[in-house]
């Protein structure tokens, strides 16, 4: 038999329910709630609506949290403003706010400090070129910005941003790998200062040990990639545990890694809340990305998935050299920032990023590559908002 109309009616559930629903829900979800049909697409396409969201991480990368770039021309006789790019934007128009008002305000802040591309939950650090100029964390959707000096007991350090502790405050980890010893320093939000050294015993560790990249933080842990006379490898390392670990990068893996430049490789994640990174890898124009097996297993290996061919890079129709540069991994965005550089020393490079979760390369900018600053910026979660066309929203 088949149910009455009344019980049908009884399994409905009522339009404030399904919005609270969706607003608790992650970015991926609430854009697929509004695509079931236009009342509830109405709604939540509702500025009014956006007030309620508590949206809780994806498990998978969300493309649209990546907002846009800065660019600075570095050149002082130019005396250029900086700017920030939005894909989303119409060229014409001026670049959206609050990022508007914000370089407005902190309009030479690009020209004494350099971007070292640790920036987590829309916190981006940048390191001075002098050494007595210290550090300067910012957040340009909340108008956020804070100078303080160097770490006092770190020499040459690595950079990892922290966040998410539950209290909205961030933490700055220096790091610096010495032949069996990683030093740590933290710089705290809450007290305003570095916190005391920490040193961690590291085993194995190659005397010759050299950092080649950035860090990538996952789940709280920060990864590192070295190198040495030896072989490749991955220095893992958890704050909250004070533990260190060693992945080497061996097998066809780490054969290709052999004459790399630094600038050729880059760490990365799954998107998928996984707590071990995977490894980019250029060589030419191919871009690959290596994924290992199982790395508590003792039968774990390296496993390779090409994810640019070089016929897929449509490049402007001018001199390139065949070298591409892994500049950036947008953890939450899944983007990866490349350059490629001109035929000449002088010539401009062209960037473009490569989309993870599809493998599209979607072009960006050219500009000259020693006078131009350009990086990527992600917008933390609180601050993403749902966007459709309009007339998807009638």
């Amino acid at each position: 038999m088949a149910p009455s109309t009344s019980s049908l009616s009884s399994w409905v559930l009522p339009m404030d329910l399904l919005l609270e629903i969706s607003a608790r829900s992650d970015p991926v979800t609430l854009v697929r709630s509004a695509a079931t049909c236009k009342d509830l697409r109405r709604h939540i396409a509702d500025p009014a609506f956006h007030r309620r969201l508590r949206l809780r991480p994806a498990d998978r990368f969300v493309p649209t949290l990546r907002r846009g770039f800065f660019i600075q021309n570095l050149d002082m006789v130019v005396n250029d403003h900086p700017r920030f790019f939005d894909p989303l934007h119409r060229p014409k128009e001026e670049y959206p706010e609050p990022f508007r008002s914000f370089l407005s305000e902190f309009d030479t802040l690009f020209h004494f400090y350099r971007p070292d591309l640790a920036a987590s939950h829309g916190h981006v650090v940048l390191r001075a070129d002098s050494e007595n100029c210290g550090m300067c964390v910012f957040n340009p959707m909340t108008g956020y910005l804070h100078m303080f000096g160097p770490p006092p007991a770190i020499n040459a350090p690595s950079f990892a941003l922290l966040t998410g502790d539950g209290h909205g405050l961030y933490r700055l980890l220096a790091a610096e790998l010495i032949p069996g010893r990683l030093w740590t320093q933290v710089f705290s939000q809450a007290v305003d200062k570095w916190l005391a050294v920490e040193e961690t015993t590291v085993a194995p560790c190659p005397h010759d040990a050299a950092l080649l990249r950035r860090p990538l933080v996952l789940q709280g842990d920060v990864h590192w990639l070295y190198s040495s006379s030896e072989y490749h490898f991955i220095l893992s390392f958890s704050p909250a545990r004070a533990a260190v670990s060693v992945t080497k990068v061996d097998g066809s893996c780490g054969e290709m890694l052999i004459g790399r430049r630094p600038e050729e490789l880059l760490l990365a994640s799954d998107g998928r809340h996984g707590r071990h990174p995977r490894l980019l890898v250029a060589a030419g124009l191919q871009i690959s990305l290596w994924t290992l097996s199982d790395s508590n297993s003792d039968k774990a290996r390296w496993t390779m998935q090409v994810l640019v061919e070089p016929q897929r890079i449509r490049r402007p129709a001018v001199a390139w050299s065949e070298r591409l540069e892994l500049r950036w991994f947008g953890d939450k965005s899944g983007f990866v920032f490349v350059r490629m550089a001109g035929a000449a020393e002088r010539s401009p490079s062209w960037y473009f990023a490569l989309d993870l979760a599809t493998k599209k390369v979607r072009s960006i900018c050219t500009g000259a590559h020693l006078d131009v600053l350009c990086f990527p910026y992600e917008v933390d979660l609180s601050f993403w908002r749902p966007s459709f066309p309009r007339q998807l929203q009638s």
